[in-house]
């Protein structure tokens, strides 16, 4: 019983210290992981430019582990998922996510409103191209207000009722 009792307190005691990392020790495993989640993320952005989609994909997810708020890889991931493979819920569901970190994020609500149009969602692209283009304006980006302006105004044009 007694070699019972020592061997539940070195446990209770061996467990109580592993997340004990101390503040300056945790500071800089969160740089490291996002160091290597932006190395990824770069890697990700390689293999798209070349046509290896399922790779960008594998090092865009990894990015993610590492740093499970990271907008611009779900972002990238997403337009992957949307413009190259069509998986449009999946892109969604990216674009979605990227906005939830970032809501100030104009080009995941753009990328977002694609895909929306694609899932026959025209109001909830024309929400989304509206504040992509509120945000891209604030930013002052105007090319990219612009073309949000334009695709919103083609989508509301084909609302309006035939006559």
């Amino acid at each position: 019983m007694k070699n019972q009792t020592i061997l539940s307190i070195t446990i209770i005691t061996f467990l109580s210290g592993v997340n004990s990392i101390p503040p300056a020790q945790s500071a800089q495993v969160l740089i490291v992981q996002n160091s290597a989640a932006e190395d990824l993320f770069n890697s990700g952005l390689a293999k798209s430019e070349t046509g290896d989609f399922q790779g960008a994909i594998a090092d865009y997810t990894a990015a993610i582990r590492l740093n499970p708020n990271y907008a611009k890889a779900y972002n990238k991931r997403g337009i992957i998922h949307g413009r190259n493979l069509k998986d449009y819920p999946t892109a969604k569901a990216d674009f979605d996510r990227a906005i939830e970190i970032n809501p100030n994020y104009g080009d995941a609500y753009y990328n977002r409103a694609r895909v929306r149009e694609f899932l026959e969602d025209k109001a909830g692209a024309i929400a989304d191209y509206q504040k992509a283009a509120e945000l891209y304006q604030k930013d002052g980006n105007e090319k990219d207000y612009q073309d949000a302006i334009k695709h919103l105004q083609i989508l509301e044009h084909q609302l309006l009722p035939k006559t």
